[in-house]
């Protein structure tokens, strides 16, 4: 079809148009080759609206030097990188590499309505595949300022080469997803046994601790850009209205908090803010007050981050409680949560009992605990929920004793794994963290309850044994008033003997 003089003048002023069209061009034609390249014999690969508003601003950090020496592997990916930041730093990440390529190919080759016999099919499916990833690819390109903008490092990369790392990990991750969940059947039983990711235990636990490390995300939007454009698609299997929650079942979960597709409403900013809010709502979702009168009198005591021994309740410290062991003696219950609606930071204090929501604890659990509170120590003006939650369960957790005490409470439920690696969960990893102030600790009021009912419980319970003994029946209850008025009588004898009228 010949262009329209109107057109034709229209470049011929614009020749930036044409620039930008022809660069366009040439970065799909790049993305092709990279593809053209996939060695497809070693896998099975099957052939085969809505806006979202884009913004950009600062949510992918780099973690602080004092953190990253403490635990240098907590932050550092084990198989794969995601995004710009680690994609050239670490040797042993090149051989996944491969695999990405492979799953964005299979990303784009959905099935198509004909039957596979049909000597049209294969045009058919290619034609659809090329329609898939043009869709893919005009839904990536052209959001270079707005990814810049997320990553408060200055990224190396050209404009082109990094809409190809955005549509290259978007799509991986996707595939990843789609393929993890067995119960939406994307792929058969054969795939699974040659998928080099989904096929290994090992490999889905490294994956899972990569794609929630704090330096190895990508924009949380590229994710729901591809997500919506590839759902036309997809035909052999009903996917989920939103990606978040096709992520959330990715990951291991943290409580019993149920996945909803409601939790889908809400803005994230990765894949670990994913987690964050799911797991840890901001201070207008907790009904924790901060009593910061009482606070700051240091009436919290129990939390030494530089000791795993239990202190004493006349410690100076003003964080945290007293070892989970220790309140015990003090006459302080220890309560699971029942409702699987909490979030993490539902821990309330009533009437002696202390109610924790149930923590399930993996052997990734520390690396997630870890970059989640770097991502709060990044954030200006942001909350401090993890870093609260992980200053109370230190202080909780001091020894093995302590963990078995949790376990039998129910509060903590482990992956099979011993007192030690339980306890080393907590262990180092408060050192380096910037203290937050009381104004941002979500337990300070909480932490004077507890305070205030260990101060009084040796007096209460005086009371209660002396009830027991005198008044656990009407007759020992008349005898010990019987007795009381006897005294009195022959006190008063006694009295007006020594001293008569």
């Amino acid at each position: 079809m010949s262009e329209s003089s109107e057109e034709l003048q229209v470049r011929e002023t614009n020749p930036a148009a044409d620039d930008e069209e022809t660069q366009r061009e040439n970065w799909k034609r790049k993305i092709i080759e990279n593809l053209s390249k996939v060695d497809q014999t070693k896998y099975k690969i099957f052939y085969a609206e809505s806006e979202i508003l884009v913004e950009g601003e600062f949510c992918i950090y780099k973690v602080p030097d004092k953190l990253r020496q403490v635990k240098v592997d907590a932050y550092r990916p084990r198989v794969v990188s995601v995004g710009p930041l680690h994609r050239d730093s670490v040797d042993n990440l090149a051989t996944m590499k491969q695999y990405k390529w492979f799953y964005m190919m299979s990303f784009f080759q959905q099935k198509v309505a004909q039957d596979p016999e049909d000597p049209k099919y294969r045009k058919c499916a290619e034609q659809q595949s090329q329609k898939c990833f043009e869709d893919c690819t005009e839904a990536i390109y052209g959001l270079d300022r707005v990814v810049r903008q997320c990553y408060t490092e200055t990224i190396k990369y050209t404009e082109d080469e990094l809409a190809e790392i955005m549509l290259l990990d978007g799509c991986f991750i996707l595939e990843l997803f789609l393929r993890f969940d067995r119960s939406l059947n994307y792929i058969n039983s054969d795939q699974y046994k040659s998928d080099p990711c989904t096929e290994s235990a090992w490999m889905i636990a490294a994956l899972r601790h990569d794609l929630a490390l704090l330096e190895n995300q990508i924009p949380f939007f590229i994710l729901e850009l591809l997500y919506e454009a590839i759902k036309p698609y997809v035909i052999k299997c009903k996917l989920p209205k939103s990606v978040t929650s096709l992520a959330l079942k990715f990951f291991q979960p943290l409580s019993l908090k149920q996945i909803k597709e409601e939790t889908g409403s809400l803005e994230f900013k990765h894949l670990l803010d994913l987690l964050h809010k799911f797991y840890f709502l901001s201070t207008d979702e907790v009904s924790i007050d901060i009593d910061k009168e009482s606070s700051s009198e240091g009436e919290c005591s129990g939390l030494d981050p530089d000791h795993d021994q239990p202190v004493e309740p006349a410690s100076d410290t003003k964080w945290g409680l007293n070892c989970a062991s220790q309140l015990l003696k003090s006459g302080v219950k220890l309560k699971v949560g029942a409702s699987t609606e909490d979030n993490l930071l539902k821990i309330t204090f009533e009437d002696g009992v202390i109610t924790i929501p149930q923590v399930l604890i993996h052997d990734t659990t520390s690396s997630l605990f870890r970059n989640l509170i770097a991502y709060e120590q990044c954030r200006f003006g942001g909350t401090h929920g993890v870093t609260s939650y992980a200053f109370l369960m230190k202080s909780l957790i001091r020894s093995p004793e302590d963990i078995k005490l949790l376990r039998r409470k129910k509060i903590i439920k482990d992956n099979r794994i011993g007192d030690k690696q339980d306890l080393t969960q907590f262990k180092n990893i408060l050192d380096e963290v910037v203290v937050v102030s009381m104004d941002d600790f979500y337990f300070g009021k909480l932490c004077a309850q507890v305070k205030l009912y260990t101060s009084t419980y040796w007096f209460r319970r005086y009371i209660k044994d002396l009830y027991r003994t005198y008044f656990s029946s009407a007759w020992s209850a008349t005898v010990f008033i019987a007795s009381i008025l006897a005294f009195i009588l022959t006190s008063f004898q006694t009295y007006f003997t020594v001293y008569p009228r």
